[in-house]
């Protein structure tokens, strides 16, 4: 099987979903401030600058500036840890939580018609192959940072 022309065909699909505006929805939790509401809203609704830093993969400079943008429209606030002063911690304010869950809701809705439109064997095929392509790019990112895992030996395509 030629799995560069597999790949190819995968990576131009991506691409292709990036362009269609529902698609851009539902990724909107996985960049930008939404991905920052929705990562508080997922960590009993607070959470370290440095702990958005790291989950987002950007530095702690645009973190920083990102914060101050959701504080100034009041979605978040900053307080001294209760546990460490020293620490700033960040928690969405009512206003921040109720739009992330109105957020989340509408993604979760938009995402529910579509997996009924693939109906119920597709849609569980996409979510068993999503899982699949989670844990192989995990994998290949460790390898990539030095931590190879233990797991089959395959050979190298590129």
């Amino acid at each position: 099987m030629d799995y560069l022309a597999l790949a190819e065909q995968l990576v131009t699909l991506q691409s292709s979903l990036q362009h269609i505006p529902a698609s851009q929805k539902l990724s909107a939790l996985d960049h930008g401030v939404f991905f920052a509401m929705n990562y508080l809203a997922m960590h009993e609704n607070s959470a370290y600058p440095k702990e958005l830093s790291r989950g987002m993969a950007v530095s702690s400079a645009r973190v920083a500036a990102m914060l101050n943008h959701l504080e100034q429209q009041g979605l978040i606030r900053r307080s001294p840890d209760p546990r460490d002063s020293r620490q700033v911690m960040v928690s969405l304010t009512e206003q921040g939580l109720a739009l992330i869950r109105q957020k989340r809701e509408e993604i979760l809705c938009l995402t529910a018609k579509t997996l009924q439109e693939l109906g119920p064997e597709d849609a569980q095929a996409l979510l068993r192959i999503q899982k699949k392509l989670v844990e192989a790019f995990s994998r290949r990112a460790a390898e990539a940072a030095g931590k190879p895992e233990k797991g089959k030996e395959e050979p190298e395509l590129c």
